[in-house]
């Protein structure tokens, strides 16, 4: 008998993205979506498909994510975010193993990522490895405020990688860049501050940090290469660094104002 595969899916207003995403793993033993307050037609397309639908109050990224796991109960964990597809070759691939071809208890897989409707092949776009596929059992997601991760019970935990992508339809729109910035930014802002981590220099950092991004992205990792969209990506990703600075210069300069006037 081949192993189960439980697919987690945590949602909010992915109406635009679900439908796909849940298309692509059909196939899967058991479909696990965790929504935290959808307004939009998210959970009527869920009931469309064999889901078990649960709602949580969010809770972060890493938390949501952990609880949709902790519902599961297949032998293998398959995470997905809501604008994420499986390929038919990725499927074939997570076949094998469920059917005993398993050489590691879990596997990082190729995600290709999409910007204005375009693949980007170079910019630090791909590979874009994700450790998304696991056994149920040996880890779970580090609750940290962004990037969480999986981590594992064992050290010594064996990690392979599969050869076929997912697709990441993570960007559609300049809009939703903009968007995703500003609240990814704000979150990565209030860990800083939280944490006590901040540039030596702010100034220095808000002044530089807008052309060395630049300079990585289109330069060094050869998002030239992906054309007047490899461009447009290396600009807004320079933006968006100078944007978390700048929110980091603003928290700081409040703080200190009202620390000022509290001594006054």
């Amino acid at each position: 008998m081949p192993d189960k595969l439980s697919v987690v899916i945590i949602t909010k207003n992915e109406s635009a993205n679900i439908r796909c995403c849940l298309e692509s793993v059909k196939w899967a033993d058991e479909l696990i979506v965790v929504d935290s307050g959808s307004t939009d037609a998210t959970v009527p397309i869920c009931e469309e498909f064999s889901c078990k639908i649960l709602h949580r109050d969010w809770d972060g990224y890493a938390s949501q994510k952990n609880f949709a796991i902790s519902q599961a109960t297949g032998d293998w964990i398959l995470s997905l975010d809501a604008d994420e597809v499986v390929t038919d070759e990725l499927h074939s691939e997570i076949a094998g193993i469920l059917n005993g071809k398993a050489s590691y208890d879990a596997y990082k897989i190729p995600r290709r990522n999409f910007f204005l409707g375009k693949p980007m092949t170079r910019g630090g776009w791909y590979p874009d490895c994700q450790l998304r596929l696991f056994r149920r059992d040996i880890g779970e997601f580090a609750v940290i405020p962004l990037h969480e991760h999986i981590r594992f019970y064992n050290a010594d935990t064996k990690v392979g990688r599969l050869s076929n992508d997912m697709l990441h339809h993570t960007y559609p729109s300049i809009r939703d860049f903009v968007a995703k910035a500003d609240r990814y930014t704000n979150i990565e802002v209030d860990a800083m501050l939280k944490e006590g981590r901040r540039p030596k220099s702010l100034i220095f950092s808000m002044v530089t940090c807008f052309p060395m991004k630049f300079v990585e992205v289109y330069l060094y990792k050869g998002g030239w290469k992906d054309g007047i969209h490899g461009f447009v990506a290396a600009t807004l990703m320079a933006a968006r660094v100078f944007m978390r600075n700048a929110k980091l210069w603003e928290a700081i300069s409040r703080a200190n104002g009202l620390q000022k006037k509290a001594r006054n």
